[in-house]
């Protein structure tokens, strides 16, 4: 994902700047705030797309802040990052935060836990669960997306060849299709040629693949494939893509 706005409320300056340079660095647009009651006037005059806050701050504790945010948005997400343990971060969730992180965070679980709150607070807002298909035989690669996915929110169905994933379309039509190229049997052109041309499939196609050579890239587009993305992919990348594909935006 890119561009999402995240409030930090943080009173520990070395640990506001290092969480909002991991957040930037994965292309989220930050907003400082070191005071809880500061922080509410800021979401109610412009709303975030997700706050990370502090539990144990001087005036408005964390707590008082999960707990007044909530009254006035009930669908902001709130992820918590807070070293006064495990107890302290059930205390939380209980008060209306929607995930806890203990200190120190890995940067990687912080940047997977954002996006996957920002997505599943759209999808609630939407009332909707995406249908992805997954076309992907090598069973890393087919692991990785389909648990990226998977923590998005979306309902993910994985095939490893092109026959079953035309069984898949046939019986439980995906809202989306991702698809490698070089798979067993069927392949991904040839399979993007048949959902196009047989199947009538309308639904957005992408293509992740590590054939990156202009001849691929323009064979998936001219068999109607949406997008090519290359591998190896980067999550964040992935996720926006697929959300932009969804929401007919690109």
């Amino acid at each position: 994902m890119a561009n999402e706005r995240v409030l930090i409320l943080e009173d520990d300056l070395a640990s506001l700047n290092l969480v909002s340079k991991q957040l930037t660095a994965a292309g989220y647009r930050m907003i400082p705030v070191v005071d809880g009651r500061q922080a509410i006037a800021t979401c109610r005059s412009s709303p975030p797309d997700l706050v990370v806050c502090d539990l144990g701050m001087p005036g408005m504790d964390g707590f008082e802040f999960i707990r007044q945010l909530r009254q006035e948005q009930s669908n902001t997400p709130i992820v918590v990052i807070s070293g006064l343990g495990r107890d302290k971060g059930e205390v939380a969730l209980a008060a209306g935060a929607n995930a806890f992180l203990p200190k120190p965070v890995d940067r990687e679980l912080l940047v997977s836990t954002v996006e996957k709150e920002i997505v599943a607070a759209r999808m609630r807002a939407h009332g909707t669960r995406k249908h992805i298909m997954v076309l992907e035989d090598e069973p890393m690669v087919q692991r990785l997306l389909r648990a990226t996915l998977e923590l998005a929110g979306y309902r993910v169905t994985s095939v490893e060849n092109g026959t079953a994933a035309l069984e898949i379309v046939e019986n439980d039509p995906p809202d989306l299709v991702v698809c490698d190229i070089m798979v067993p049997g069927i392949d991904g052109i040839q399979l993007i040629t048949k959902l196009r041309r047989e199947y009538d499939y309308k639904a957005p196609i992408l293509v992740v693949s590590g054939q990156t050579q202009e001849k691929y890239r323009r064979a998936t587009l001219d068999a109607g494939a949406n997008f090519f993305l290359a591998k190896p992919f980067e999550r964040p990348e992935l996720l926006a893509r697929v959300e932009r594909l969804l929401s007919g935006s690109s």
